[in-house]
């Protein structure tokens, strides 16, 4: 069961990976010989916690968008006026090396120099005026800034040294001047590990050998999931006095907090994810042949993707809407230089992307718009497979694996009878070590999305030939072939797939709880999935709900 790839020869000048086999989810094209991956299903979960580390650092990502709400920094001007977490050592688990530390030390040096040479970014650490030594009014910030800056209130050792930096104030800066000595101050602050780690150290029992979170600890976990960054006033207030200790509590402040315009920057950010969508993936990568794509222009690339993004924007927050209408929706976000690609008259649209609903018979969902069917193309024709393995490994959640040795080099053959790209690619991919897993499963919804050329036009026959386009497939749903008769067929079967709806609260469990695919986290997975098999289970509900397992509330040392 190999993949096989494109033809070499339509790669372009410098153009896409042919063979499938680049960034992104449709990335490895699928075939070990052994058969796909079984999707997920619901069945007889685990109950159970997931150990979690105690002290996570907080990401690179986290990290920004913390002294970005803490101080208003956004870029440090003392380095080229680029973000802050671009000095630091990349995101990972485990113990921090000397160098990492180093970097720590040396952007909390350049911000704590920023923040108190700008009088505006000044006033976010010091909320009072230093007077004569200015240790009644550093004293006050070390209160009130460290219970933002910690996530908690400081206990009172942690004051007390906090208060005798202060008191050497005169022995560790130049002139003891109390503007030197709040910059020394902020940047203990910014190398503390409890600025820097978000930590989860209460040791009250659950009653089961786990530990309930603190207050403190569940605030810091709802901002931290749904903003990715720390709690605001009122989030702060409620932990302050014991409102986040019950599920309707918690619930009450996720639903408050999903209204924020954060919450939608993290809902993108989890869509990105989902659709692989991002810098080095196939989504920005597209190039196409102008001699027979003349309305293609690199310059397309990033409005089709910001269009992608309007899209699941629109329906999660504007719709208060449901996986189902990722697959459904008509919907799209046209302007000028997109509009051609939809068959429609550009003299009608201006600049600005515009909302509008396209013809529900040839554009049902994400998966027909401009932005997905240009980045799973090839040079100069569709891709089957990209788009077939898009679907079949990220929307239905099976994996179908790897391509033997030699198969990304099987070139696309040639002949009379083979006069549509989908004759070329079934007769490419029939050899012995490709069939099973290619015409099981890969290529029959790729053919299906045939409908639509390689820059994402609605096509009826082969531009080349003349020869009609064949978008009837038998299609393998839910551990079934199920015969479907184009694309808005298979949008309605995907959005009602119980496979690609337990995919979607998968990933979403992943993305929240921050651990790929953890067998303890399944009975979650499949309460989610459950819900929105029902119907009417908005995106926010599901978010919403993540807050509500145990998973969320409490925490588990794993066993040494």
């Amino acid at each position: 069961m190999g993949s096989i790839g494109d033809d070499p020869a339509d790669s372009g000048p410098g153009g896409d990976n042919p063979t499938g086999a680049g960034t992104g989810s449709g990335a490895g094209v699928p075939g070990t010989g052994a058969g796909p991956g079984t999707p997920g299903s619901p069945g007889e979960c685990t109950p159970g916690i997931a150990a979690t580390s105690q002290i996570p650092r907080l990401t690179n990502a986290q990290y920004d968008r913390t002294v970005r709400d803490l101080l208003g920094i956004t870029a440090l001007t003392a380095s080229g006026n680029v973000a802050p977490s671009t000095l630091l050592a990349t995101d990972q688990a485990g113990g921090l090396t000397d160098l990492g530390w180093s970097a720590y030390t040396s952007v909390a040096e350049m911000i704590a120099a920023q923040v108190m040479s700008d009088p505006a970014l000044r006033s976010n650490f010091l909320k009072c005026t230093p007077t004569g030594d200015g240790a009644a009014c550093l004293h006050d910030t070390v209160i009130e800034f460290g219970r933002r800056a910690f996530r908690r209130p400081l206990t009172d050792a942690e004051v007390a040294r906090f208060d005798a930096i202060v008191a050497k104030g005169p022995e560790i800066t130049a002139s003891g001047a109390p503007e030197e000595v709040a910059e020394v101050l902020l940047y203990m602050f910014l190398i503390s590990p409890s600025f820097i780690q978000r930590a989860e150290i209460s040791e009250t029992p659950d009653g089961a050998g786990r530990f309930a979170l603190s207050n403190h600890e569940v605030a810091s976990r709802l901002s931290y999931m749904l903003w990715g960054t720390i709690p605001d006033e009122a989030l702060n207030q409620a932990a302050d006095q014991g409102q986040l200790s019950t599920s309707e509590q918690i619930r009450a402040q996720a639903r408050r907090m999903l209204q924020d315009p954060r919450a939608r920057q993290m809902v993108a950010g989890f869509h990105r994810d989902y659709l692989e969508l991002g810098a080095n993936t196939r989504w920005d990568s597209a190039q196409r042949d102008t001699t027979l794509f003349p309305v293609f222009d690199r310059s397309l690339i990033p409005i089709m993707a910001e269009e992608t993004e309007r899209f699941f924007d629109h329906v999660v927050f504007t719709l208060g809407g449901t996986f189902q209408e990722f697959f459904l929706s008509p919907i799209a976000f046209v302007n000028a230089a997109t509009a051609p690609l939809y068959g429609l008259d550009p003299a009608r649209f201006g600049s600005e992307l515009e909302e509008i609903t396209l013809d529900a018979s040839q554009r049902p969902g994400f998966l027909t718009r401009v932005g997905f069917l240009n980045a799973y193309s090839s040079y100069n024709r569709t891709s089957p497979i990209l788009r077939g393995v898009f679907i079949t490994k990220d929307v239905l959640g099976i994996d179908p694996g790897t391509p033997p040795p030699g198969a990304l080099e099987t070139p696309l053959p040639e002949g009379a009878d083979l006069d549509t790209n989908r004759k070329r690619v079934d007769a490419q991919t029939a050899g012995a070590a490709c069939a099973g897993c290619h015409h099981n499963y890969i290529n029959p919804p790729g053919f299906v999305m045939e409908a639509y050329d390689a820059v994402g036009t609605w096509q009826t026959q082969e531009a080349s030939t003349g020869a009609p386009i064949n978008t009837v497939a038998d299609v393998r749903i839910d551990g079934e072939p199920v015969r479907v008769t184009g694309p808005v067929d298979l949008m309605a079967r995907l959005a009602a797939s119980p496979n690609a709806q337990r995919q979607y609260a998968q990933k979403w469990v992943s993305y929240a709880y921050e651990r790929d695919g953890h067998p303890l986290d399944s009975c979650t997975v499949d309460d989610l999935a459950t819900k929105i098999t029902a119907g009417g289970y908005t995106v926010l509900d599901l978010i919403t709900d993540l807050t509500q397992s145990e998973s969320f509330r409490i925490r588990a040392v794993a066993l040494e």
